[in-house]
């Protein structure tokens, strides 16, 4: 497996020339990590951070009638809906501009069409497979939490490769056959990270500088280190099918 320096190497020379590209194709996923920066800052400066939660609501629940009871949880699981309908789209966006960037980390001299590229997620071929890779995934890392945090935190790491590896399974199937299955994706991330969580921890835990720079700016510094982190987080899983394939 190639050091963290090498893999980071790589993608700043495939990236030379071309940080316009690299940019435009994250340019999504970098503008929520921007506005998420942004409205942290927003909460600090309010004070909102400070204020201790209210719970003298809790007493009033006697005074309400089963049908106000009724229509406030009608408007909670809307809410939650609407939040978790927007957690899938930005997943979607995500994994399509991660799936984009591991085709230009092999083929380096692939042209780059960030609009298409970034909204492949949402083709057919994709789109309900990743919905459905994030729930499963979800349910299986938060059943190990319940057993205590740390099993629970070692399953993220051991499943962080499923969306990779589900569309290196789709493009090896053969046309007419039928889709891999979801659980066979994330078997496969489990079996290619077997011996590697904590490197891969340690590689993540490698932007935390650069993360902080990005902080320092408001989050203007995510529109680099987003395709930085994608570009080598691809090179990683890259690296890591070729060295299982060499194992084989």
């Amino acid at each position: 497996m190639k050091t963290r320096g090498e893999l980071k190497q790589e993608v700043k020379q495939l990236f030379k020339g071309r940080w316009k590209q690299a940019i435009l194709l994250c340019i999504v996923v970098s503008l929520l990590s921007m506005f998420g920066v942004m409205a942290q800052y927003s909460q600090r400066a309010s004070g909102q951070t400070n204020t201790k939660a209210d719970y003298s609501w809790i007493n009033r629940m006697a005074d309400f009638s089963w049908r106000d009871l009724s229509v406030m949880a009608g408007v909670v699981i809307v809410v939650l809906l609407i939040q978790l309908a927007f957690y899938l789209i930005v997943k979607i966006f995500m994994t399509g501009t991660a799936y984009s960037m591991l085709d230009w980390v092999r083929n380096p001299e692939r042209e780059i069409h960030p609009v298409s590229d970034s909204t492949i997620g949402f083709t057919k071929q994709y789109a309900w497979q990743i919905v459905g890779l994030q729930i499963l995934q979800s349910i299986m890392v938060f059943l190990w939490g319940l057993l205590l945090v740390v099993p629970g935190i070692i399953k993220a790491f051991a499943y962080s490769q499923t969306f990779y590896v589900y569309k290196d399974l789709l493009a090896a199937t053969p046309a007419g056959h039928a889709r891999p299955r979801l659980l066979e994706a994330i078997t496969r991330s489990r079996q290619l990270m077997k011996g590697h969580k904590f490197e891969y921890f340690v590689l993540q835990l490698s932007f935390i500088g650069w993360a902080i720079a990005s902080a320092l700016t408001l989050g203007i510094g995510q529109l680099w280190l987003t395709p930085y982190r994608y570009g080598v987080f691809a090179n990683y899983y890259d690296n890591l099918v070729a060295l299982a394939a060499e194992k084989a």
